[in-house]
């Protein structure tokens, strides 16, 4: 008789293969997340946290986690977001995540303070993340993202022949008042270096003239990086040789030499 009823819910099943029933639910483990409770916001503010619940619990996960949500908070206009977690006994493990997102602020004004001739809008361009909507004028405040942004933007100095630039870290003020924050960023270009000689060395003097030819650069250019590969490029392929660059930073101007094969002949 057991046999047969068992065989009548299978049958059942297969003919309503749409049909559902109710899950078994886990028994309570102090190893798992039992619930999070999320205070002073949303569990839309925290969501890498709030997906814990009914997995094993991992303290550094957890803090890392909660280091991710204060970051993600961050980059949408709340500088000064903070995410703690803490725990409590429950069905399972509780963790009682606390949202402190502080005053929304947008970019309200971005000034350099250098008087260099490296273009402004560059400069700004330099600074934007995320299609605009970080790091420039009306985005969100994202400190450590606008970091990487002026370490990029010194090497792009470097690259324009100011080799000894510096920029300073931003300095912010914030307005409470109208949820802005103003940004000054100090920048010491120093000197611009020009290209001094250019000259060849190896092969043929055909194959040098080439090459000089190729690079398509001139003393008394502003040194520029990307110009000097460019011609790197160009004179390669001209050159059914091997090629190589030696530069000789001097006080006031940057020697370029370029190698033709093995060495000079």
């Amino acid at each position: 008789m057991n046999r047969l009823i068992l065989l009548c819910i299978c049958v059942a099943a297969c003919r309503h293969p749409q049909a559902t029933y109710p899950a078994i639910a886990a028994p309570c483990t102090d190893a798992r997340v039992g619930n999070v409770i999320v205070v002073g916001g949303t569990r839309d503010d925290v969501p890498q946290l709030a997906v814990l619940a009914g997995t094993l619990d991992n303290t550094e996960r957890t803090e890392r986690i909660a280091g991710v949500s204060a970051q993600a908070l961050r980059d949408r206009g709340f500088p000064r977001a903070e995410v703690r977690v803490t725990r409590q006994q429950g069905c399972g493990v509780e963790l009682v995540v606390t949202v402190d997102k502080g005053p929304k602020f947008r970019i309200g004004s971005i000034e350099f303070a250098t008087r260099d001739e490296f273009p402004a809008s560059s400069r700004l361009a330099a600074l934007e993340d995320a299609l605009g909507t970080i790091n420039s004028v009306g985005g969100a405040y994202v400190a450590d993202r606008l970091t990487r942004a002026l370490e990029q933007l010194t090497r792009r100095y470097h690259e324009l022949g100011w080799l000894h630039a510096e920029i300073d870290a931003p300095k912010a003020t914030f307005d409470d008042t109208t949820g802005r924050v103003h940004l000054t960023i100090a920048v010491r270009a120093g000197q611009r270096f020009r290209i001094g000689n250019v000259i060849a060395r190896g092969g043929r003097r055909g194959t040098r003239a080439a090459v000089i030819e190729a690079l398509g650069l001139r003393g008394g250019q502003w040194y520029d990086a990307n110009r000097l590969r460019e011609g790197l490029v160009r004179a390669r392929r001209e050159v059914d040789d091997r090629l190589e660059m030696r530069m000789q930073v001097e006080s006031d101007r940057i020697d370029l030499e370029a190698i033709v094969g093995g060495g000079a002949k």
